[in-house]
C-alpha cells in the first residue's frame, strides 16, 4: 500500500472494502503541500490510482452555492434578493430567498419522487430500479408547478435547517435566469473559466466513468437529461485530482467569494452539522468545512479543515447504507492525518 495506507488502519480499509466485487474506492488527501491519492478494490487491495470519473451527487451544491458567492461579489444577485425577482411566479405567494434556498433554511420540503412508499422502498432496495435516475423524470415545467404550490401554504419550518434537493434545484433554476443563462451552461462556464477545471461535468456521459456496482453487478451510472429540474442539487461528475483540487482551493481560500461561502449563516443541531454556510456543512465543536453526496451506487465526501492544513477526497462506487460508515472514516482520515 501506498502512503496514505501507512496513516490509515488497514483493517479499516479491508473493513470497508470486504466483500465488493467491482468496488473502486479513492482516497485524496493534501497536507503539507503535498498530494496523495489511493484506489483500493475488493478486500482492501490496493490498485493503480483511479483518473476515471465518479457521480458525486450533492457535492455539486457546493459548486452551484460557490456561484451565488460569485455572483454576489460580483454585484449580479443579493443574497437577500426573492426568486420571483427573477422568475415569473403569481405576485400573491411568498417565496424564499437566494441565502434561505443556499442554507436549507427556505422550508421547502422535497417532493415525493413515487407514487407511493411502496415504490420508494422498492426502488432503494432494488438493485436494477436503482439504476435509473428518478430525479431525472422531472423538468422545468414541473419545478415552476412544484414551487407556486409549495409557496401557497405556509413553510412551517422556514428559518431552521431542513436539508432539500429541491430547494438547491430552485436556486440552480432562479440563478438561471438572474445570470440570462441555464443550469448546464453557467455551471460549465463557471467550472472551466473560474476554477479552470476540466475535469468536472454535468453528468455521466462527457467522462471516463467508474461504474456503479452491487453485489458484484455492473449497473453502470445516472443519467441527466438538459431539462433534469433536479440537476443542480446532484448531477456533477469528477475524478479525484480535480476534486481535491477544488477542494484545495476552498482551503486556501484563493479566490474571495470561495471564503464568504464558509462564513457560517444559519446555526443549528442537525447530526454533526453545527451550521452551513452557503452550501457547506459546518462541523460542530470544529472548524471542519464539508458537504457529502449520493447517487444510487455511489457516495462521497469532500472535507477541508483550515487550522489543520488538511483536505481529503473520499470516492467509492458501492455504497454502504446510507453513507454513515463513509462519513466517520472521511472524518476520522481528516482528524488524524500524520505524515510519515
Amino acid at each position: 500500500m501506498g502512503v496514505l495506507a501507512m496513516r490509515i488502519d488497514e483493517a479499516v480499509i479491508q473493513n470497508y472494502c470486504k466483500s465488493k466485487p467491482g468496488i473502486v474506492f479513492t482516497i485524496g488527501t493534501h497536507e503539507n503541500g503535498v498530494d496523495v491519492i489511493d484506489t483500493f478494490g475488493n478486500n482492501g487491495a490496493s490498485i493503480a490510482p483511479e483518473t476515471r470519473a465518479y457521480e458525486i451527487g450533492s457535492i455539486s451544491k457546493v459548486f452551484l452555492s460557490t456561484f451565488l458567492a460569485k455572483c454576489e461579489e460580483s454585484g449580479i444577485v443579493s443574497l437577500s434578493d426573492t426568486i420571483d425577482q427573477y422568475v415569473d411566479l403569481p405576485p400573491e405567494n411568498t417565496y424564499p430567498s437566494f441565502l434561505q434556498l443556499a442554507t436549507h433554511t427556505s422550508g421547502y420540503t422535497d417532493p415525493a419522487l413515487f407514487d407511493s412508499a411502496l415504490k420508494a422502498f422498492s426502488w432503494s432496495f432494488s438493485s436494477t430500479k436503482k439504476q435509473h435516475n428518478p430525479f431525472d423524470d422531472f423538468g422545468s415545467r414541473w419545478l415552476i408547478d412544484a414551487i407556486i404550490e409549495a409557496s401557497r401554504k405556509p413553510r412551517k419550518k422556514e428559518g431552521r435547517i431542513r436539508y432539500s434537493n429541491f430547494g438547491f434545484s430552485v436556486l440552480g433554476y432562479a440563478l438561471g435566469k438572474a445570470t440570462g443563462s441555464t443550469y448546464h451552461d453557467y455551471i460549465a462556464s463557471y467550472i472551466v473559466n473560474d476554477l479552470r477545471l476540466s475535469s468536472i461535468v454535468c453528468g455521466s456521459a462527457k467522462l471516463p466513468m467508474v461504474h456503479g456496482f452491487k453485489k458484484g453487478k455492473d449497473c453502470g451510472n445516472w443519467r441527466w437529461s438538459e431539462e433534469s429540474a433536479y440537476a443542480p442539487a446532484g448531477c456533477l461528475c469528477s475524478n479525484a485530482v480535480e476534486l481535491l483540487s477544488f477542494a484545495k482551493m476552498n482551503l486556501y481560500d484563493e479566490k474571495s467569494y470561495l471564503t464568504s461561502s464558509h462564513h457560517e449563516q444559519v446555526s443549528g443541531k442537525t447530526g454533526n452539522i453545527g451550521s452551513v454556510g452557503l452550501g457547506w456543512m459546518l462541523e460542530k465543536d470544529d472548524d471542519i468545512v464539508w458537504h457529502n453526496g449520493g447517487t444510487g451506487f455511489f457516495y462521497s465526501f469532500l472535507a477541508f479543515s483550515k487550522s489543520r492544513g488538511r483536505a481529503v477526497v473520499f470516492l467509492s462506487n458501492c455504497i454502504s447504507s446510507f453513507g454513515i460508515a463513509e462519513d466517520k472514516l472521511v472524518l476520522s482520515i481528516l482528524k488524524s492525518m500524520k505524515r510519515p
